[in-house]
């Protein structure tokens, strides 16, 4: 039987899910303006740099097409910069993707076979097992 895809088991989907609706608020927190409302939520230790809106934008896009990347196992590397992008908390979106950018690590790094790029390639004579590649 071969390894099922990413998003198949329903706490995949959630986290899916979850990247998806924190890059959307993320865009409009970023779009309407609210990015000084998020700073001042933080610690007020931090020090925290003046980030334009065209790094926010880009930021958003990158956490929804990450989520949208992992669902269903279409393309690692869009999640791996959708993670990327939520893990950088000291922007607003970062603030309101990290949780759902650690779900979705969580979840990568406890079925890494999930996406192809992690299954072995298949260098035998006849047909490949379950879940390999062909080369």
């Amino acid at each position: 039987m071969a390894i099922p895809r990413f998003g198949f088991l329903k706490i995949e989907a959630l986290a899916c899910l979850l990247m998806v609706a924190a890059g959307v608020a993320g865009l409009l927190v970023a779009l309407t303006g609210w990015s000084d409302w998020i700073k001042g939520l933080r610690w007020s230790r931090w020090v925290l740099p003046q980030v334009s809106i065209f790094w926010l934008i880009p930021q958003s896009l990158a956490v929804i097409a990450g989520g949208i990347g992992a669902w269903r196992s279409r393309s690692f590397v869009l999640a791996a910069v959708g993670v990327a992008s939520s893990l950088m908390v000291l922007t607003p979106v970062g603030c309101i993707s990290f949780l759902p950018g650690v779900f979705m690590l969580l979840s990568i790094l406890n079925r890494p076979g999930a996406f192809n790029v992690f299954l072995p390639r298949w260098r035998g004579p006849g047909r490949p097992p379950p879940g390999a590649w062909r080369t």
